[in-house]
């Protein structure tokens, strides 16, 4: 009887357990999800976006550049330190341009398999260049980062490319749906025009009523004969 009853207050136990655990999980990706629309939401707001805009153009990088890649002797004259801030800032623009011509619809081919590719990449860079990061960066090392930032330049342009076609599509198809809408609002207009206003109907005159037997016939009329 004893282990009866405490193997029912395991079985409760455990069952209170689990529960607790699946209601902890669906609350956190209830709650993960719901960040994830807030984070969507901010970083596609305008003001979010003029903001990131105007800090690419007012940014530069070390060297007095724009956003291009730098080369392998621009590299050269730098530190490690800045070495890596310049590799895994061209990593992630490429990963984040990637992901943006996803969420626009754009063909996009095994692009994100060669980010993560880029990634590995500069994963393996980055261990080289933090052993001294206020060390010059080594030739080879400098090379290497050149051209993995040049990599990571041809896939931004690449899916620009992608993206910008999908969105021409777009704006071809709505700028042709206005103008179909546009003309036929024009042709029942003329139509209008055209026909004028329709006349005013008038009413009809009641028939005259017929004369009472035996009484004098109405103004105007023969009498009848007797």
């Amino acid at each position: 009887m004893t282990a009866s009853l405490l193997e029912l207050v395991l079985t409760g136990a455990l069952l209170v357990v689990i529960a607790g655990a699946v209601a902890a999980g669906v609350v956190g990706y209830l709650a993960w999800r719901a960040v994830r629309r807030r984070i969507r939401a901010v970083r596609s707001h305008g003001l979010f976006l003029g903001a990131t805009a105007l800090w690419q153009a007012a940014s530069t990088s070390r060297w007095g550049r724009g956003p291009g890649a730098p080369t392998p002797g621009e590299l050269a004259g730098g530190s490690s330190a800045q070495a890596r801030r310049e590799l895994w800032r061209g990593v992630d623009a490429a990963t984040a341009a990637v992901r943006s011509a996803q969420e626009a619809g754009a063909v996009v081919a095994d692009l994100p398999t060669l980010c993560r590719s880029l990634e590995s990449a500069a994963v393996d860079l980055d261990r080289v260049l933090r052993i001294d990061p206020a060390s010059p960066v080594p030739a080879a090392e400098a090379t290497r980062v050149a051209e993995v930032l040049r990599a990571a330049s041809d896939i931004r342009s690449a899916v620009q490319a992608a993206a910008g076609e999908v969105a021409g599509e777009r704006v071809d198809q709505l700028l042709g749906d206005a103008a179909r809408e546009l003309h036929l609002l024009e042709v029942g207009r003329a139509a209008l025009r055209a026909t004028g206003p329709a006349a005013p109907s008038l009413p009809m005159a009641a028939p005259p009523a017929a004369p009472a037997s035996g009484g004098d016939a109405p103004p105007g009329l023969p009498a009848p004969p007797r």
